[in-house]
């Protein structure tokens, strides 16, 4: 595979509460990864990744091993640094630059994030919906209403109607809040998804009621469920997909068993065999 390092300017987005929020511009960095040959015969998919909180690009690739997906499945893998000091906007031009550099399918582009990286993701998901075949958050299900990556605030532009295809998964053994079980804002999360999918169920659930739910962890019962084990670390990730009012399945709920606070290879690649479906 390739590795190559790079940097973007980008404008200081308004919704800038970071490092930079008092500048007019700043330097985003990235790596990216992707076989050799990817190019050869014309466009290839690309999906960005953000890390997750006190880590980098490195943890995201190589720990959680996306650029070993990326060699087996064939897509441009482009991990951005820092980036709790990008907000989504500034993202969208760190994207638009990428498309410059490299042979990018702009009918297939996805975002995956873990952690912190997730919140990312989903800011995408809720402002740039257009733009994107399938969004891969794992393990963390930010409020959406009281996003800390807006100020507490909600974004001015939160998608309420643009459909966009999402495998989520969280670890149900983690010490934080990662599934509709463990808290409100996971509630709070997958309602919203369910119904910008325009999902036949309704996620309408009480983090006080978990007993009398109709599934233990998601809370709803699936149209259809899914176990793949992961012999590396014993593990069964069990698929929870939701039909949508239009006939097609572009939501994907899951967990991990024994999982903690992590991100691996397993869940990375179901997750793309999800997305890799759906085109914009």
């Amino acid at each position: 595979m390739v590795e190559e390092n790079g940097a973007v300017v980008v404008n200081t987005s308004p919704d800038h509460y970071g490092d930079y929020k008092d500048t007019k511009e700043h330097k985003v960095g990235y790596f990216a990864y992707y076989n050799r040959d990817i190019f050869d015969n014309g466009t290839a998919p690309l999906v960005l990744g953000f890390h997750g909180g006190g880590d980098s690009t490195m943890y995201l690739t190589y720990v959680s091993e996306w650029y070993k997906t990326a060699n087996k499945y064939g897509f441009l893998f482009v991990a951005i640094e820092n980036h709790q000091n990008v907000t989504a906007t500034e993202a969208m031009e760190v994207l638009e630059e990428i498309k410059k550099r490299y042979d990018v399918d702009v009918h297939r582009i996805y975002a995956t994030g873990f952690s912190m990286g997730s919140g990312k993701t989903w800011d995408l998901f809720q402002q740039y919906p257009d733009t994107f075949a399938g969004v891969m958050p794992l393990s963390a299900l930010f409020p959406v209403y009281n996003n800390p990556f807006f100020g507490g605030k909600v974004c001015e532009n939160l998608n309420k109607s643009v459909p966009v295809p999402v495998f989520y998964s969280g670890g149900e053994d983690s010490f934080l809040p990662e599934l509709p079980c463990h808290n409100e804002w996971g509630i709070e999360r997958v309602a919203y998804v369910a119904e910008v999918n325009g999902c036949v169920k309704e996620f309408n659930l009480d983090i006080n009621d978990k007993e009398n739910r109709a599934e233990p962890v998601y809370g709803i019962t699936p149209d259809k469920l899914e176990k793949e084990f992961d012999e590396e670390r014993g593990s069964t990730l069990t698929i929870r997909y939701y039909n949508s009012k239009d006939g097609v399945c572009r939501t994907a709920f899951a967990s991990v068993s024994g999982q903690q606070h992590e991100c691996r290879r397993h869940s990375c690649d179901a997750a793309w065999r999800f997305v890799s479906q759906f085109t914009r």
